[in-house]
Order: C-alpha cells, then sequence, then structure tokens
C-alpha cells in the first residue's frame, strides 16, 4: 500500500476564502493550459474547470469544443472546514483515488490548508508511477497555482 501524497501550505487568507477559492474557484487557479485532459488529448487547453462543491457535487472540465469530461465529485463539504473528493481525472471512474483539503484557520488573516491525495492501490501495476507524477503535480498545482490565487481571492462569501 503506497502512502498518501500530503501538501501543506499556509495562505493569506480566513479559512472561508480558502475553502471557497478551491471549491467554487478551482477554475480560477487550476493551470488549465497544461494540466487538463484537453491538452493532453488534443494538444488545445480546455476552455473552462467548472465545479459543484455539494455531496455528489462534480467537477467537470470544459473542452475548447464543449466536450465535457468528468474528473471527480465532491464527498463531503464541510464548509469552511474540509472537503472530500473521489478524483479520477482522465481515468474511468473506477480508478478514483481520494482527495481530502482541510482549511485550519490560525488568525482572520492566516490559513493552513492540507491536501492529502491517496488511494492509489487503484493502478495496480503503475500505481507508483501516478503517485509520482501526482506528487510533482502537486506542486505545481496546489503549492504554486492555489497558494498564488489565495493571496488575492475574489470570491464573495456565501450566507
Amino acid at each position: 500500500m503506497l502512502k498518501p501524497i500530503v501538501k501543506v501550505i499556509e495562505v493569506p487568507c480566513d479559512a472561508l476564502a480558502a475553502y471557497q477559492l478551491f471549491s467554487m474557484g478551482m477554475g480560477s487557479w487550476w493551470p488549465l493550459e497544461t494540466r487538463s485532459i484537453s491538452i493532453h488529448s488534443t494538444g488545445i487547453p480546455a476552455k473552462a474547470l467548472e465545479t459543484d462543491p455539494v455531496a455528489g457535487g462534480a467537477i467537470i472540465e470544459i473542452a475548447s469544443d464543449d466536450t465535457r469530461h468528468v474528473w471527480g465529485s465532491f464527498t463531503d463539504c464541510d464548509q469552511p472546514n474540509s472537503l472530500a473528493i473521489n478524483f479520477h481525472m482522465g481515468q474511468p471512474q473506477d480508478h478514483a483515488t481520494y482527495l481530502t483539503v482541510s482549511f485550519l484557520e490560525m488568525n482572520a488573516h492566516r490559513t493552513l490548508v492540507k491536501l492529502v491525495h491517496g488511494g492509489w492501490d487503484c493502478y495496480g501495476a503503475i500505481a507508483a508511477m501516478m503517485r509520482d507524477g501526482y506528487d510533482t503535480g502537486w506542486n505545481e498545482i496546489f503549492c504554486f497555482h492555489y497558494a498564488r490565487s489565495c493571496e488575492k481571492p475574489r470570491f464573495l462569501r456565501r450566507a
């Protein structure tokens, strides 16, 4: 059994803003020009990423030709504390891994965000390769792009 990937960052916003940016605003910070099904299958970046951050809600990439690629679904959403996702970007649903993200507010302007990505055994013989690829990928996607987007969160809070 392979250990999950764990990434922890500190971001300059409160937990609610960090949660909303990760869940509702994923399409604003995810680097679709380098990390999308579309770019890997056609060479053309996806035009959007839609999320429905409620239990059972989907994460869907919209390709340049409007093809919809389901990346996974939210399994738990506890705003502003945590969320969980069955994640299978570009893979069959039976190859879904799990992603949990927790938000620990340190003060009104600082939040510790922890991403845990596990369940690699579903990939069988290529599990270690998939884990290694995502370990590198989360450094770019989460530790850089998401963290940078938290510097200026643009989302209105829902009541």
